[in-house]
């Protein structure tokens, strides 16, 4: 049986399951775990440049492709710490040196929810019941003109109440922490898509040639400022009348 939610426990859970849990209070606790067919990935399998992207995080969170508001602010939250502890991207305030979109859509399945609710004569954690949190996610990443993206990665949370047996060869947590761990395997399945590809380090070496040529620019302005002071102090030093000594003749 399955029950899918249309947002995560820690923003917004249904007053069903609210009543099951509260009327289970003896109940075995709910545990989570992801539902995707792939390995889940560490930290250790994206590679640090040596210095993080400065991007500017944007980010939505849609309610089966619809802009939900009330998302954003965790999701912005999580993607922020995420990014910052891949050593990939430094999220920033301001534009930086350009920006990262990450777009999260949770997929509710409404008709299995109002069939499970009508159904339920007995409460959730007596007869168990698994709920399940399907996303989807779509990253953009843009810098001097250039984007690159990957769309379409997805996953699911799993959370099982009551007599549910869950194999012991499944990693589970507490739910609180779901949320956290299906964004983190997301993005990091983009950001090491895009390193496989080839695509970042081209936009990292755009990058430094960028930075490489503010540098020159301002070394430049640098040298004529103190290319002034000395051609004022020389032109004084001999006696010359005030005035930018180049042009004078």
């Amino acid at each position: 049986m399955h029950i899918h939610r249309v947002f995560p426990a820690f923003v917004l859970l249904p007053a069903f399951v609210m009543l099951s849990l509260a009327l289970g209070g003896c109940a075995t606790p709910s545990k989570s775990f992801l539902g995707t067919p792939f390995p889940n990935l560490s930290y250790a399998d994206i590679r640090k440049p040596n210095s993080p992207l400065r991007l500017k995080l944007v980010v939505e969170f849609q309610r089966n492709g619809e802009h939900f508001p009330k998302g954003d602010v965790p999701l912005k939250d999580y993607a922020n710490r995420i990014l910052v502890n891949t050593g990939v991207i430094t999220p920033v305030e301001d534009q930086g040196e350009g920006e990262v979109r990450v777009v999260l859509n949770n997929i509710a399945d409404k008709s299995t929810v109002a069939a499970e609710q009508a159904g339920a004569q007995y409460p959730l954690w007596m007869i168990g019941t698994t709920i399940t949190d399907t996303y989807e996610l779509s990253m953009f990443i843009t810098m001097q003109g250039k984007t690159i993206s990957r769309t379409g990665i997805k996953d699911a949370v799993h959370t099982a109440l009551g007599n549910i047996s869950i194999p012991d060869y499944i990693q589970t947590f507490p739910h609180d922490q779901a949320f956290g761990k299906v964004l983190e395997q997301m993005i990091l399945r983009a950001l090491q898509s895009v390193q496989k590809s080839g695509e970042l380090a081209k936009l990292e070496n755009l990058d430094i040639r960028f930075r490489g040529y503010d540098e020159l620019v301002a070394g430049i302005a640098i040298i004529s400022a103190k290319a002034e002071i000395h051609g004022f102090e020389l032109f004084n030093a001999l006696g010359g009348q005030s005035g930018h000594p180049l042009l004078r003749t």
